[in-house]
């Protein structure tokens, strides 16, 4: 990566979050603290993690997770809730994510599942100047999702190289999606040290006159 586009990225970035009260996360990571080996199977390149609890789940089944979880089917059909194509028809079980949600949400019945899906990479040329922000009627919006477990065909600077440098953010979670979104490094930094190993994005869309 030439000298010139990181730096590009760099002041996008910078520019995107100089106030870290506005960055914010449509998709937190939920991994937080939790052990890989409990995982459920190992992502592809350029493939990211989604994830999906349900609370209200019968209490056995005959194909339940491993103990201590047999309340829990061990896999659901991927949900409508994904941001980004599945890459599988089955969300399994993820032990790791259902413990984060049991301790946030007592008593903590919670069932979490994870699959892959094929994330939209883009080519960093093509991020509009200042991320789009200096356009007239410009909206700030940032989206967040677990760093990808097997990398990206278009790493992020040092610590940050299983992030892809730009994404086409999913639709669900902007108002104009643009056709190419930079990594937001101080927001993704941020995170960082609070041990939340997520690869985060800012843009701004362009809203209608009259909103």
């Amino acid at each position: 990566m030439s000298k010139r586009r990181l730096g590009t990225l760099l002041r996008a970035g910078f520019w995107l979050c100089l106030s870290a009260s506005g960055c914010s996360s449509a998709n937190p990571s939920p991994r937080q603290g939790a052990q890989a080996e409990a995982s459920p199977l190992k992502c592809a390149v350029d493939q990211v993690r989604e994830s999906y609890c349900e609370g209200l789940l019968p209490m056995s089944t005959a194909t339940g997770a491993p103990p201590p979880y047999e309340s829990c089917p061990a896999g659901i059909e991927v949900p409508a809730a994904g941001a980004y194509p599945a890459h599988d028809r089955v969300a399994r079980f993820d032990a790791p994510y259902t413990e984060v949600a049991r301790r946030r949400a007592k008593p903590g019945h919670a069932c979490c599942y994870s699959w892959c899906a094929s994330l939209k990479v883009a080519d960093p040329t093509e991020v509009l100047p200042y991320a789009g922000c200096n356009q007239p009627g410009a909206a700030r919006e940032s989206y967040c999702f677990p760093e990808l477990e097997s990398g990206t065909t278009s790493p992020g600077p040092g610590a940050l190289s299983q992030c892809p440098l730009a994404i086409r953010p999913p639709e669900t979670v902007s108002f104009s999606v643009p056709k190419a979104a930079p990594l937001d490094l101080a927001s993704t930094q941020q995170r960082r040290r609070q041990g939340d190993k997520s690869c985060c994005y800012g843009w701004c869309s362009r809203m209608p006159v009259g909103i």
